[in-house]
């Protein structure tokens, strides 16, 4: 006898953070996990106005190592997000004998929004301290700089060594460029106008 497999669909979600993602661990597996509400809206026909849908509860949980630890850092409460992964319903039964579904989606990549959010450079929130317990993530122009070697990343010199010697001695520095000639002077291309 065959066991039935359930295969999950790919999903995109935008929504909010219900509350900080959480580190959770099963059977020695590390995850990311936290809620996503995703808020929709209608017309309603009879009123003519548009409304407000009660918001979609998504249960997501992140695996993938990197993905978990940035996102651990730099998301909070209350943040606008973007998660895309396979989409699992899980039926249940509720406390009053309802039938219900549990939204899950084990995230591939989840993006933040900062449509709303004044948030400063450097990967975490304002009044949010760094979760250094984890190790010393860096950041990916730190990661950048180290593979690419020394230099990288660092702002070329403005002026060339020899435009640097003119200006040493005071002489000023001209630019070499040359106008193209007017149109009637141009050489034929062998295009007819």
């Amino acid at each position: 006898m065959k066991e039935a497999v359930t295969v999950a669909d790919k999903r995109k979600i935008t929504g909010y953070l219900a509350a900080d993602p959480r580190r959770v661990e099963h059977n020695g597996t590390q995850f990311a996990a936290f809620e996503v509400l995703e808020n929709k809206r209608y017309f309603d026909g009879d009123e003519q106005v548009w409304k407000d849908a009660k918001p979609t509860k998504y249960e997501v949980t992140v695996d993938q190592e990197g993905l978990r630890e940035n996102l651990l850092a730099s998301l909070e409460s209350g943040q606008r997000v973007t998660v895309e992964g396979n989409y699992k319903p899980k039926p249940y039964v509720d406390g009053e004998g309802n039938q219900r579904v549990s939204n899950k989606i084990f995230a591939k990549d989840v993006s933040a929004s900062y449509m709303h959010n004044s948030l400063g450079r450097g990967g975490v929130a304002p009044d949010r301290e760094q979760d250094i317990s984890a190790g010393s993530a860096l950041s990916g122009q730190e990661l950048g700089r180290e593979a690419a070697g020394p230099g990288w990343g660092e702002n070329p010199d403005p002026y060339p060594v020899h435009s640097q010697e003119f200006a040493d001695r005071g002489q000023p520095v001209r630019q070499q460029y040359t106008a193209p000639p007017p149109p009637n002077q141009a050489p034929d291309a062998g295009l007819s106008r």
